[in-house]
């Protein structure tokens, strides 16, 4: 297989189009579009009382708005595999992360959706990663250990991201 690996701002649908459209057609030497993976994502951490529209669309923006985009713009394109990067916050609500609980949740029924009309997709849930990532900075690692949540080192998370490649890429 070919893989295009891209970085595209995910919150504006019409460069994620763009971006596909070569790939989703097959044009010249390129194969068809088989498979997609959707992993953005950033953070606006506050208490609920504390989130504003502002705060919930930096989050939502590239989670579902680009999620959402996504499978839009490669909904004529028969997917071997649709992959959205989700988080554990969806299930577990962690305090501080309403937004992002949120955004989550949102992806998880993008997939769930999609699989009720047959098609590729899985949403994975992920925990926080240690010493890398989103949640590696501002205390949020922090926060969320002394709340009982445990971390992914480097290597956990890469072994699981082979897991992941071996099973929609090998199969």
């Amino acid at each position: 297989c070919t893989v295009l690996a891209a970085a595209c701002d995910a919150a504006q649908p019409s460069r994620v189009a763009r971006l596909l459209c070569g790939a989703a057609s097959g044009d010249g030497d390129a194969a068809p579009l088989s498979g997609v993976w959707h992993a953005a994502g950033v953070l606006a951490d506050a208490v609920l009382a504390s989130q504003t529209a502002a705060t919930l669309q930096r989050v939502y923006a590239p989670k579902a708005v680009g999620g959402w985009g996504l499978l839009r713009a490669c909904a004529a394109s028969p997917l071997d595999a649709c992959v959205l990067f989700s988080s554990v916050a969806a299930l577990l609500g962690l305090g501080g992360q309403a937004n992002y609980s949120a955004a989550n949740c949102c992806l998880d029924a993008l997939a769930a959706s999609r699989h009720a009309r047959g098609s590729a997709a899985t949403s994975v849930q992920w925990g926080p990663w240690a010493d890398v990532g989103m949640a590696a900075g501002q205390g949020v690692n922090a926060r969320l250990q002394a709340g009982g949540i445990g971390l992914l080192s480097p290597a956990q998370g890469n072994s699981f991201c082979d897991l992941i490649k071996y099973f929609f890429v090998s199969h």
